[in-house]
């Protein structure tokens, strides 16, 4: 009896022990259906979002277009545009009248071939050779066409081949038979003569008083300033805080510039303030900024507003085009104008382009201005990345100096002019003595003498001390 019960309550023990193992294996499998289920619920949403993710093919246009919009500036766009436009033009005429002997196809830019580096090189020699036209245009050429077929997924095989040594064999003979004109800096002196000559009863009668405010408004900012062309065209007074006061009372311009060459950041702006110099009237940008603003609001007949160009384009009659900014060609044609009736460059070989004023205005500050800047300062105000190498900003500013300097053909002359730069460390026999000079040579001599004292201290004799006294007493 008792092993009866024993064995019924081991069967029930086991019963009991199972029964828990069923139900904890149900609710296991539960919720691990649950979850499954939960999980497939979950497809539907990672579905959903992966959806909405652009394609490949979105991702590649996106990125061209922001290429075609960025890479380059639209004045460079620009002008490949009207090289490519002008080469197909030339190509459809040039085959239409058979001159190409039915060798290159008029749609030879369109489609990559054998024809096409004939083609190209066809135009080149048309340009360079027929119009008897400078390297710039297979420059320019060259590098139009290589951005339209790159841009194009066509490569730039019609570069290779013949072509390349067509190019190159351009090249050299520029470099071999060409004269090269020394692009100089203008400098104060150089500014000092067209003003000048623009103050003159010829120039009064030759430029209207538009054209003469206009360009001393111009020239001053960009010596101010040292802006390449293309940063002052644009600059509008917006731009500008005009008459300000500092603290001491003195009175300035604020200008703000943003996109100079090294900087593509729109919320890094430069500001520079532009005081008064009366005594330099000829780089006097404030003055002359004020004179040429004046004048404009009296054409107008009210004040000008923050969207208004500070230099607009200007008609060849000499009216102003309120709401266009000039174009580099137009100011250079008006700079070689001025440059040439007033004489500025006679008996030197050189010329001046609209990169002068940025050129003359580093080195003036650098060089010659009473109150010279240090390098770090050059840096800033010209706009040149914290990066730029030190030994490319130095030749920029003194290889000009260089070319600007006299010869030496008539260096061992007795009667030659001194000049400096002609004896090692700018010593001469000639230069007379300054008195900064006779203190250090009276120190000198003094020092000597107070050391042969110390050894001689003991000598009788009274000849040396008595030079020693007098030496002693002229020190105080």
């Amino acid at each position: 009896m008792p092993a009866f019960r024993r064995s019924s309550r081991a069967k029930a023990s086991s019963v009991t022990i199972s029964s828990a193992h069923a139900a904890k294996s149900q609710t296991t499998t539960k919720a691990a259906s649950g979850k499954k289920s939960s999980r497939k619920a979950a497809k539907p949403v990672q579905a959903t979002a992966t959806s909405d993710l652009p394609s490949t093919l979105s991702l590649l246009e996106n990125s061209r277009q922001t290429t075609d919009e960025w890479l380059k500036s639209k004045r460079t766009k620009k002008g490949y545009g009207n090289y490519v436009k002008g080469g197909k033009k030339w190509l459809v005429e040039w085959t239409a009248e058979g001159r190409l002997d039915d060798e290159i196809s008029e749609d030879a830019f369109d489609v990559m071939s054998e024809q096409t580096p004939l083609a190209l090189r066809a135009l080149t020699a048309y340009k360079c050779e027929h119009l008897a036209r400078g390297f710039a245009s297979a420059e320019g050429i060259r590098s139009a066409f290589k951005d339209y077929f790159e841009r194009n997924g066509r490569g730039i095989r019609s570069l290779r081949g013949g072509f390349k040594t067509y190019y190159e064999s351009l090249k050299n003979r520029h470099n071999r038979t060409s004269t090269a004109t020394q692009a100089l800096p203008m400098l104060p002196a150089d500014l000092k003569v067209i003003m000048e000559y623009l103050d003159s009863p010829e120039a009064i009668k030759y430029f209207t008083v538009t054209q003469r405010l206009y360009f001393k408004a111009f020239v001053t900012t960009a010596f101010t300033l040292w802006t390449r062309n293309d940063e002052l065209i644009n600059l509008q007074f917006k731009d500008i805080k005009l008459n300000l006061r500092s603290k001491t009372g003195i009175p300035y311009h604020e200008f703000s510039l943003i996109f100079r060459k090294t900087n593509k950041d729109p919320t890094k702006v430069q500001k520079y303030m532009v005081q008064i110099d009366p005594a330099h009237p000829e780089i006097d940008c404030y003055t002359h900024v004020e004179a040429w603003k004046a004048h404009m609001e009296r054409l107008l007949g009210r004040r000008l507003a923050g969207t208004d160009y500070v230099f607009p384009a200007l008609a060849s009659t000499g009216q102003i085009k309120f709401g266009e900014p000039t174009s580099r060609s137009a100011f250079e044609t008006l700079l070689d104008e001025v440059v040439d009736k007033s004489n500025v460059l006679q008996g030197r070989n050189g010329r001046f382009t609209t990169h002068c004023f940025r050129r003359g205005g580093a080195q003036y500050r650098f060089l010659w201005a009473d109150r010279k800047w240090s390098l770090k300062a050059v840096k800033w105000w010209g706009g040149w990345s914290s990066n730029e190498n030190v030994g490319t900003l130095m030749r920029y500013l003194l290889d000009e100096l260089m070319a600007y300097e006299e010869g030496f053909s008539d260096i061992m002359m007795d009667d030659r002019v001194i000049d400096r730069h002609e004896t090692f460390m700018g010593e001469d026999e000639r230069v007379p003595v300054s008195k900064a000079d006779l203190l250090k040579f009276e120190d000198s001599i003094l020092t000597k003498i107070r050391g042969y004292d110390c050894r001689c201290s003991s000598s009788s004799d009274p000849c040396f001390h008595e030079c020693s006294q007098c030496f002693c007493s002229m020190k105080k």
